[in-house]
């Protein structure tokens, strides 16, 4: 029984189709997904509206595969319905920037709610990029800056904590705000 529901859930969420060596959707997925993942957030520049792209990529893929297709070329396929789809995605949103406005008020006051979306999405981008540079720090570097901007211990406090000199921990510090400074100019955040 559980055979069945497994081969029934495969061809309903990934489909098949006919490529050489290829029996679904879930391959191509594993097989390119990281790949397009990458090429995604290279045209979008946004973590979030690259996650959205790749997502209705492997949608359009899906029903790609329903139409049980001949394929010749899987590499082209995949990157040939990536590629128009990224072009739909541009065309929808040029057709939205020219959409009909708003009275003054409402308009205003979407303008005004979206601005603070978008700065809580390049909040919390920001946060997740420091939070990876920071994983890349030293331990010594690591644990101070942490100690002191998101636990907010005092100077004094993570000295004695990690035992140390309140100077190494100003230290630690500074030499852990250069790095980051360095690593986030370096990616032009």
């Amino acid at each position: 029984m559980d055979k069945i529901v497994n081969i029934l859930n495969q061809s309903f969420i990934f489909g098949t189709y006919k490529v050489k060596g290829v029996n679904n959707m879930e391959e191509v997925f594993f097989k390119y997904g990281p790949d397009i993942k990458k090429w995604c957030f290279s045209k979008t520049k946004n973590m979030l509206d690259a996650e959205d792209l790749f997502q209705e990529i492997q949608m359009q893929l899906f029903k790609a595969s329903l139409k049980d297709p001949i394929i010749l070329d899987e590499e082209r396929f995949v990157w040939k319905i990536a590629y128009y789809t990224w072009c739909k995605k541009v065309r929808d949103y040029e057709k939205q920037k020219h959409f009909v406005s708003l009275s003054l008020e409402m308009s205003s006051t979407i303008e005004d709610s979206s601005m603070d979306i978008l700065k809580e999405v390049e909040k919390n981008e920001l946060s997740f990029v420091l939070q990876n540079f920071i994983e890349g720090l030293s331990e010594k570097l690591k644990q101070c800056i942490i100690l002191y901007y998101y636990k907010d211990l005092s100077v004094k406090e993570i000295s004695e904590m990690l035992h140390l000199k309140e100077g190494m921990v100003k230290y630690y510090l500074f030499q852990g705000r250069k790095k980051l400074r360095s690593d986030l100019e370096n990616e032009k955040l």
